[in-house]
C-alpha cells in the first residue's frame, strides 16, 4: 500500500546535529511570553539555528507548559529556572542552560529575548550566511536593532507578530543603538548576559564585526557588558543583518510587560522604572516601514503549522492565548 505522506523539502528541526557538531545555538529566558513563543521558535529554526534553548520562570500564562511541550516534541530544550531571592532571572536562566544543555560546544552563541527576531540581509538570509561574513579573526558579531512601533494595532489579539508590525522608528533612533551579539567560542567566557557574553578568559584583545561588515578591537580592561550593550558612538547600521525588536506591540500587551517586571534585574524589583508611559510614547512614533522580515513568512507559517500537528503543542498554545488574553483584557482601551 502506498503512503499518503508527501516528502517534505524543509529540514526537520527535530533532527538537528548533536551538540558537538552544532554551529549556531540560540538561547533565551522567558516569562509570560506564551502567545509569542511558537512564532519566535519557528522563525529561528527557519534561520538555521541548530539548537534553541529556553529557560523560563514564574509564568502566569502557560509559557512554561508550552515550552515543555515543544521540548517533548523535539523543537527546543526547555530549562525550568528556579530563582533564589535576589537572582537576576536572565543571568540565572542562561547559567542553568549552560549547565544542562552543553552550549559551550557550539561555534556561535546568540541570546535573544522573545520580542527580538534575527533578520539577515545577506546570502540566503540564514544565520550561517551572516557568520560566514566573519573572518577567522572575528570573535563577536555585534548587531544594531530595528525597533518597531505598535501601529496600527490598538489592543492585543492572537496572531503572529512580524507580519503585523511593520512601522519602525527612525533608523538613527537611540533605541536602535542597542546591540545583540553572536559570539564565537562561548567556552572562553565566564558568564552570559542578555546582550553579550562577559568575562573573556582568552588573554588577548577581542575583535568585533559590526552590521556593516567593518571591524574594530574592544578596549582591554573595560567590561564587555559596557562595550557590547549599547553603541552610541558609531552610526546605526543594518547592512548585513539586524534584530527586529517589538518592545511595545499594543498598549495592553505593554502594560502586561511592565507588570511582570524585568528579566535583567532581580525579581524583587518587579515594578520596573524603565517601562514607563514615556518609554511607550517614545517607541510609538513611526518613521517608516520595514517589511524585510517578510522574506521568512511562508516558511515560518509552514513550520508553525507543522509544530501544531503535535496535539500537546496545539493545546498549550491555545491555553496560552486564552490566559494571556484574559490578562490583557484588564488593560484594553
Amino acid at each position: 500500500m502506498e503512503s499518503d505522506a508527501r516528502p517534505d523539502p524543509r529540514p526537520d528541526p527535530r533532527k538537528a546535529d548533536p551538540v558537538p557538531r552544532a554551529r549556531h545555538i540560540l538561547i533565551s529566558s522567558m516569562k509570560d511570553e506564551g502567545p509569542y513563543v511558537l512564532e519566535w521558535v519557528a522563525h529561528h529554526l527557519v534561520l538555521g539555528f541548530d539548537r534553541i534553548c529556553v529557560a523560563s520562570n514564574d509564568c502566569s500564562d502557560g509559557t512554561e507548559r508550552l515550552l515543555a511541550a515543544l521540548d517533548r516534541a523535539g523543537y527546543l530544550t526547555h530549562v525550568p529556572n528556579v530563582l533564589a531571592p535576589g537572582d537576576i532571572p536572565q543571568h540565572a536562566g542562561y547559567a542553568a542552560i549552560r549547565i544542562k544543555a552543553g552550549i559551550d560546544a557550539t561555534e556561535w552563541l546568540m541570546m535573544l529575548d522573545a520580542d527580538e527576531f534575527l533578520n539577515v540581509h545577506v546570502g540566503g538570509n540564514r544565520v550561517a550566511d551572516l557568520t560566514g561574513q566573519a573572518g577567522a579573526a572575528i570573535d563577536v558579531i555585534a548587531l544594531n536593532g530595528m525597533c518597531f512601533t505598535g501601529a496600527p494595532e490598538v489592543n492585543w489579539h492572537p496572531g503572529r507578530i512580524c507580519p503585523r508590525f511593520a512601522n519602525r522608528l527612525a533608523v538613527g533612533h537611540r533605541a536602535n543603538f542597542a546591540l545583540k551579539s553572536l559570539t564565537r567560542g562561548p567556552e572562553r567566557f565566564k558568564g552570559i548576559h542578555n546582550h553579550s557574553l562577559v568575562g573573556f578568559q582568552g588573554g588577548r584583545v577581542l575583535r568585533v564585526m559590526r552590521g556593516d561588515g567593518g571591524s574594530y578591537d574592544l578596549e582591554p580592561g573595560v567590561p564587555l557588558w559596557k562595550q557590547l550593550r549599547h553603541d552610541g558612538v558609531r552610526p546605526v547600521t543594518h547592512d548585513l543583518a539586524q534584530y527586529n525588536h517589538y518592545p511595545v506591540k499594543t498598549r495592553d500587551a505593554f502594560l502586561l510587560r511592565r507588570a511582570r517586571g524585568r528579566g535583567a534585574v532581580p525579581e524583587t524589583t518587579a515594578e520596573t522604572l524603565r517601562h514607563t508611559d514615556a518609554y511607550f510614547a517614545e517607541r510609538s512614533v513611526s518613521d517608516g516601514v520595514d517589511r524585510s522580515i517578510g522574506r521568512y513568512d511562508a516558511a515560518v507559517a509552514a513550520l508553525m503549522a507543522d509544530m501544531q500537528e503535535d496535539r500537546a503543542v496545539r493545546r498549550r498554545q491555545r491555553d496560552c492565548d486564552t490566559l494571556y488574553g484574559a490578562m490583557a483584557a484588564r488593560h484594553r482601551l
